[in-house]
């Protein structure tokens, strides 16, 4: 009878020896995500990012923004907001994760978005010299009218006889 009851210790320290090694075994962090909302915005509106990562995560940066992004730890990962620049175009966010505990959970994760308005915010300015003023009345002085004579009917110039 003991040694039954020793083989059956056994057996179940070995069955929950392999339960807990088995996520240990598979243990590895899942790869960093980024998103924002919206994905379309005017210059200087406020975008929300959120970003998951297993580990420590670094600020979001981007062209499109006005300043990198501070990430805050929630619940399920980080949040952050930050405000689009001022010129239009598509842009690419990034951030990235460190520190997660695996080589899957390390690394840069991106996310899209776009500034809309005018595709050119160049302004032309006039040539030296020149003015955008509209010009001056002009001053013209009143004069009579000058009469015209008509002739009428053909030229004299005699009957066509010789005068001597």
């Amino acid at each position: 009878m003991q040694h039954k009851k020793i083989l059956a210790g056994a057996g179940l320290l070995a069955f929950a020896a392999g339960v807990l090694a088995a996520p240990a075994a598979s243990a590895t962090a899942p790869p960093p995500k980024l998103s924002v909302s919206p994905s379309s915005v005017s210059p200087g509106q406020t975008l929300e990012f959120s970003a998951y990562c297993a580990g420590n995560a670094s600020t979001v940066t981007s062209p499109g923004l006005a300043a990198p992004v501070t990430l805050t730890r929630v619940l399920d990962g980080y949040t952050g907001t930050g405000k689009a620049a001022a010129k239009p175009g598509s842009y690419q966010a990034t951030f990235t994760c460190s520190g997660s505990g695996g080589p899957a959970g390390n690394g840069t994760a991106t996310a899209t978005f776009t500034i809309t308005g005018p595709t050119s915010t160049t302004t032309t300015k006039p040539r030296p010299g020149t003015s955008t003023r509209p010009p001056a009345p002009s001053k013209t002085t009143t004069k009579a009218p000058q009469v015209k004579v008509l002739p009428k009917g053909a030229p004299e110039t005699g009957d066509g006889t010789y005068a001597g």
